[in-house]
């Protein structure tokens, strides 16, 4: 039995630290390819300095290629939770090596699309992994797709979000055996620790020091909002998924051409840019500058912005460019919290407002709650964490109280 422990957790080992060398090398490309179209600044999280005409340009001629290419029968890029499903069914068996996945994923990040990277580097490694299976060295190993997708999401800061995203799912979410958590765990580290280094949780975002309560009075009331903002979170998540199925219905409803869904959202990501450019692209970027208030925006500039990125976001996913949904979801209720806390300085904790509607809002639309709050710990580098446990317990709760017949 050891041995056996040891042999899965060395071969996912190698897996994850090679799925996280070709995962890097992916982000390196999506960045160069953004630095060269929108800039410099928006690597940095804030708007981009291209020309207008460029800023305009971009967006409404990837959503022609995107449509172009969707009209000649391409399929869109899978959306991270698909590509988890088809690896707990049958490993990699079903997942099948499509070069419009990579294309169509990639066209809709460079474009400005209101989504994530962790669906396109996932997706990329499973099938590259697909691939790889053909050499003969590599047959023998167990868990590979599994394994470079644990090893992949290791990128994003936290070592763990492999490992659970492959283990947990919305009708299991604590797994009990070590053998659904060892692979992905192993591998989810071996990526993490080569090409993100072991230094980065732990400090707060980015030096944002939290700051604990002083007594039990406040620690009462830090709890008390903790509970309350959570289940705006949910909420939030709940609209958020019903608002994707009113861009789906509408969109075959009155435009069923590919082409016209996705030329539409490139116009409406051009407009965006000039209204409200910090509501394009994944969030990622933008969320350390807004915590760090260098954004000059009040607090319902904040709270518009977070309602913009959603339905932005619910928009692309129903049009053809598809993408993940952690960062934009973070960043939505990250903005609107900080709108809140702008509003109510002395009411609503600022803090405990951040951490707890990010974990409710991942656990409403998931339906899920420790995967939540580790990617909240990895992305706010475990800033005020009792309220992302809170929050996700909240809306993993009002998810099953709203849909207890859903699932993902």
């Amino acid at each position: 039995m050891a041995a056996q422990a040891l042999s899965v957790a060395l071969s996912s080992a190698l897996i994850g630290g090679i799925a996280g060398a070709l995962g890097a090398l992916l982000m390196f490309l999506i960045d160069w390819v953004t630095k060269l179209g929108w800039g410099a600044d928006v690597l940095m999280g804030f708007p981009s300095g291209s020309p207008v005409a460029l800023q305009l340009l971009i967006p409404v001629l990837v959503g022609v290629i995107i449509g172009a290419l969707r009209l000649r029968g391409a399929e869109p890029l899978p959306e991270l939770h698909s590509t988890l499903e088809e690896l707990h069914h049958q490993s990699s068996i079903k997942i099948q090596i499509k070069s419009s996945h990579l294309l169509l994923g990639l066209l809709a990040l460079i474009g400005g699309g209101t989504i994530g990277p962790e669906a396109l580097l996932s997706r990329a490694v499973a099938e590259w992994s697909v691939g790889l299976s053909r050499w003969r060295w590599l047959k023998n190993l167990p868990h590979r797709a599994s394994c470079s997708v644990s090893g992949v999401l290791g990128l994003f800061g936290l070592p763990l979000i492999g490992g659970i995203a492959l283990a947990e799912r919305p009708e299991r979410p604590m797994p009990s055996s070590l053998w659904r958590w060892l692979p992905g765990i192993s591998s989810g580290i071996a990526g993490f620790a080569a090409f993100q280094g072991l230094t980065r949780f732990g400090s707060g975002e980015l030096g944002v020091p939290y700051v604990w309560p002083s007594d039990s009075q406040q620690l009462l009331v830090h709890l008390f909002w903790a509970l309350v903002l959570g289940l705006l979170g949910g909420s939030i998540g709940l609209i958020f998924l019903h608002w994707r199925k009113i861009c789906e219905a509408g969109l075959q409803r009155r435009l069923p051409n590919p082409f016209s869904q996705a030329i539409l959202t490139g116009i409406v990501i051009g407009i965006i840019s000039q209204l409200q450019p910090l509501a394009l692209f994944s969030g990622e970027q933008q969320i350390t500058p807004m915590l760090q208030k260098e954004f000059a925006i009040g607090a319902s500039g904040f709270i518009l912005l977070g309602i913009l990125k959603l339905a932005s976001c619910g928009l692309c996913l129903s049009s053809g460019w598809v993408g993940g949904l952690f960062f934009p979801l973070i960043f939505s209720a990250c903005s609107i919290a900080q709108g809140l806390a702008l509003g109510w300085p002395d009411l609503i904790p600022e803090q405990v407002a951040t951490s707890s509607m990010a974990a409710a809002i991942q656990s409403a639309v998931l339906g899920q709650a420790l995967l939540p709050i580790l990617i909240t710990a990895g992305v706010l580098k475990g800033h005020a964490m009792g309220g992302a446990m809170v929050g996700s317990v909240v809306g993993l709760g009002l998810r099953q109280i709203s849909l207890p017949r859903s699932s993902d």
